[in-house]
């Protein structure tokens, strides 16, 4: 009878593991074709950054008055905005003023091209104010002198590139805006 129940208990071990094997070998098969038929995710690719740097040089027949530099650092797809000036009041009625901003305002747009750098949508404003000397010893409105543009650009990437110049129509003052992109990471 021992003998009988000792073998009952070593054939149901033997029925328990022939049912579970397979289930578990077919498992691990299953997982195995799953990982060789899903193609791996790709990882993204890290947004460049790259420093703009703006220089603006003010010319008077030929000759270089005035030059300034703006820097800014821009993400690829984003936009950059640099503000400078000074808020000038001018006389809107009796013993009412408001304020006009000038100094310079540059926008832009940077796309990577791998290759090369695009500025989409740039627009540059330049605006000071000239004395007037026509007054006749009253309290005058300022007098705004302005130049605007609004480009696209193609940069490479180390190369300095001349964006947009601008003339001025009431003296003999051109505005260059020169443009270098720097990747930074």
């Amino acid at each position: 009878m021992r003998k009988l129940m000792m073998t009952g208990m070593v054939m149901g071990v033997v029925i328990l593991a022939v049912i579970c094997i397979p289930k578990s070998v077919s498992a691990q098969d299953t997982a195995k074709e799953q990982r060789v038929t899903e193609a791996p995710k790709p990882v993204p690719k890290p947004l460049s950054v790259y420093r703009l740097e703006f220089a603006v040089r003010e010319l008077e027949d030929g000759k270089r008055l005035n030059s300034r530099s703006y820097t800014m650092s821009v993400e690829d797809g984003d936009f950059g905005r640099i503000r400078v000036g000074n808020r000038i009041p001018y006389n809107s009625g009796k013993e009412q003023f408001q304020y006009f901003d000038v100094g310079i305002n540059i926008d832009c747009r940077l796309r990577d091209h791998d290759s090369y750098i695009l500025l989409e949508n740039t627009s540059i404003e330049i605006s000071s104010v000239v004395k007037d000397e026509s007054s006749g010893g009253g309290t005058p409105n300022p007098i705004v002198r302005q130049a605007r543009a609004s480009v696209a650009a193609s940069l490479t990437p180390g190369k300095p590139t001349v964006i947009t110049t601008m003339d001025d129509v009431s003296s003999n003052r051109r505005y260059e805006v020169e443009v270098t992109a720097t990747k930074i990471r």
